[in-house]
């Protein structure tokens, strides 16, 4: 039932909407797999990035994606806590490691199922137009998983259209643009892998702008 509620909520409001009300583009939209697993990760600056990234995905492959999100601030109350773990799919994070169990381990096995995960590897959201470092969560994600794609995406505009603080969007152009995935190599760290996604993030942007 919450498949069906989320395939219908994708393909009949939330593209059109965007599209509608922000214009949004997205740019290498062949570069998002269609099936799974995966890791598409994005610069975080606004509430709109999680949706705007949803957007961007078919909605034939929309049940198989799920972002990855905090648990402490998407699951502090019973309605936000059932609309986003049925309708949205968010995969709940632990981000201040309060137990001894792992925090990743529920994005590992979501892999393993072949579910493609949605991560903003900045860990929270920033402020407009900075982009901040790289937790090592998703390098140690791709270490696990050393064959599922890391697809670095940027996101333009999400900052303008509902900056930090704001309630409601306000009509602004949102671009997605989707760069080429990246393998973690055999011999690399963490750090430099993480060196490596930025700056493939940072790429696709500026590729896409020249």
């Amino acid at each position: 039932m919450y498949q069906r509620a989320r395939r219908f909520i994708h393909r009949f409001l939330l593209r059109p909407l965007l599209r509608l009300a922000l214009r949004l583009k997205v740019v290498g939209a062949d570069r998002l797999t269609r099936r799974g697993p995966a890791i598409v990760v994005a610069n975080h600056n606004s509430h709109l990035d999680t949706a705007i990234l949803m957007a961007a995905f078919p909605t034939s492959s929309i049940d198989r994606v799920r972002p990855v999100a905090a648990a402490d601030y998407f699951l502090r109350n019973r309605l936000l806590a059932w609309f986003t773990t049925r309708i949205v799919g968010i995969l709940p994070l632990d981000r201040h490691h309060q137990s001894d169990a792992d925090p990743l381990q529920g994005a590992a096995r979501a892999l393993e199922a072949g579910t493609t995960l949605v991560m903003f590897p900045e860990g929270t959201r920033g402020e407009p137009g900075v982009f901040g470092d790289l937790k090592s969560g998703v390098a140690r994600l791709a270490r696990r998983h050393p064959a599922v794609p890391v697809v670095p995406v940027w996101l333009d505009g999400c900052d303008r259209a509902m900056p930090r603080g704001a309630r409601v969007p306000r009509p602004a152009p949102c671009t997605a643009r989707v760069g080429r995935p990246l393998f973690i190599r055999p011999e690399e760290s963490s750090a430099d892998f993480l060196v490596r996604l930025r700056a493939a993030m940072l790429g696709t942007e500026y590729e896409a702008a020249a």
